[in-house]
């Protein structure tokens, strides 16, 4: 029987197959997708650091460091195990989310004062704006760890301080010498050795009374610069003074008082050759209170502990023994300790 020519056979249409083409695009895009919002997470964590005025002086505190800002010059980053003060360390204070005790601890470390604190320990800190960035200096004692003070001092005066504070030639630089021991001539003694020896200019004159201590008054000079005039200084225990005005313009104002009746003592911790030869380098130097503590402490390097007030003292002992790690501490009272290893 012949087919009618009108019918159509059925064919069944295939089932088209998914194209790899595709496949690669949705997953680029998935990608795509993720990166956006981790930039975006990731801006949204940092925005309350971005926003920050960074013509400020500021301490942000982090997820384990503490950052002392010092406008777009300077930042220094202090981790939390370093030792606030003989008691607790910044790990302790910053628990516990006292603002007006972390200023304080911070502010007793380092030369120049933070007035700002910021929390950002829920996000990253961007410091790209800040020319120089450092960790403190730190070292241990008896398993604690303590902010190296001296190294401190003088990265502040190499990095943060006016260039032309630094670098001001010794003939720029003014000495006032005010006599307060009575002996005659001495204010003009002194002035005369400060000329030949490093050629700063000296205004000598006699102080106002009588004095058994000595004082350094700094104006407007480094540290580095002033080390060098207490070493050419005959007096032992320069204490620095920031109580008084002086009206001059000299840079910086030494005091000379008689050092008779001093009431000051030199402890020297430790029990070795060392420890002997520091004492008998002291003694020869003329320091009479000098004590000797014999007992093992477990530290990294000799170290000297002062009093912020001490700090020339503890510098000129330390130029004596050799031992230039000094770390400042508050609970310190005429005493120095030196610590020999």
């Amino acid at each position: 029987m012949a087919k009618n020519s009108s019918s159509v056979d059925y064919v069944p249409k295939r089932k088209k197959k998914n194209s790899p083409l595709g496949l690669i695009y949705v997953i680029i895009g998935l990608i795509a997708i993720a990166a956006l919002l981790f930039l975006l997470i990731r801006n949204l964590r940092t925005e309350k650091v971005t926003k920050l005025d960074m013509t400020k002086r500021q301490l942000l505190v982090g997820k384990s460091n503490l950052f002392a800002i010092y406008e777009d010059k300077l930042a220094l980053s202090i981790p939390f195990e370093i030792s606030a003060n003989k008691d607790e360390t910044f790990q302790e204070i910053v628990d516990r989310k006292d603002e007006s005790a972390l200023l304080e601890a911070i502010n007793k470390i380092l030369p120049e004062k933070l007035a700002y604190v910021y929390w950002v320990n829920d996000g990253e800190i961007d410091l790209l704006g800040v020319k120089e960035k450092k960790t403190v200096p730190d070292t241990s004692i008896d398993g604690k760890r303590y902010v190296i003070t001296s190294t401190i001092n003088n990265l502040f005066d190499e990095l943060y301080n006016e260039k032309e504070m630094v670098t001001r030639s010794n003939e720029n630089i003014i000495v006032d010498i005010l006599n307060a021991n009575g002996r005659s001539g001495y204010a003009r003694r002194t002035g005369e050795k400060i000329e030949e020896k490093l050629l700063m200019k000296y205004n000598p004159a006699n102080y106002e009374t009588l004095i058994d201590e000595s004082y350094i008054i700094i104006n407007d000079i480094s540290k580095e610069k002033a080390q060098e005039i207490v070493m050419e200084l005959e007096e032992k225990y320069l204490k620095i003074r920031e109580d008084v005005t002086v009206p001059t313009l000299a840079n910086v104002v030494v005091i000379l008082g008689k050092e008779e009746k001093v009431v000051f003592e030199v402890n020297v911790i430790g029990d070795n050759d060392n420890t002997v030869a520091a004492i008998e380098e002291l003694k020869k130097q003329g320091y009479s209170n000098v004590k000797n503590t014999k007992t093992d402490s477990t530290i990294e390097n000799s170290i000297i502990e002062y009093s912020p007030e001490d700090y020339y003292i503890a510098y000129k002992l330390g130029q004596y023994t050799g031992v230039t790690t000094m770390i400042e501490k508050d609970d310190l009272k005429d005493r120095i300790n030196i610590i020999i290893k």
